[in-house]
């Protein structure tokens, strides 16, 4: 992916979390901390066979409609079942 520079583009962070059944949840923020406690959150709620991403958006100023230019993903996780019984 080609990341596009200059004073048109705003950074922000965005996160995203899918569930099992393929529901989810996403939102975007300017702090990749709070981005990372959202997404958190969201796995927790969505539990077992969850997965979800935090990475870098640009807010593209100039573009005719709103749009995002999304940059590299930071971090992808998942929510697993633990069995305790386990070693």
């Amino acid at each position: 992916m080609t990341f596009v520079s200059g004073s048109n583009l705003d950074g922000f962070f965005e996160w995203k979390a899918v569930g099992g059944a393929g529901d989810g949840a996403c939102g975007v923020t300017d702090d990749p901390a709070r981005a990372a406690q959202h997404l958190k959150a969201a796995l927790k709620r969505l539990g077992t066979g969850a997965s979800g991403q935090v990475g870098v958006v640009h807010l593209d100023r100039f573009a005719r409609n709103p749009a995002y230019v999304y940059g590299r993903v930071l971090v992808r996780v998942g929510h697993e079942a633990v069995d305790v019984d386990q070693p």
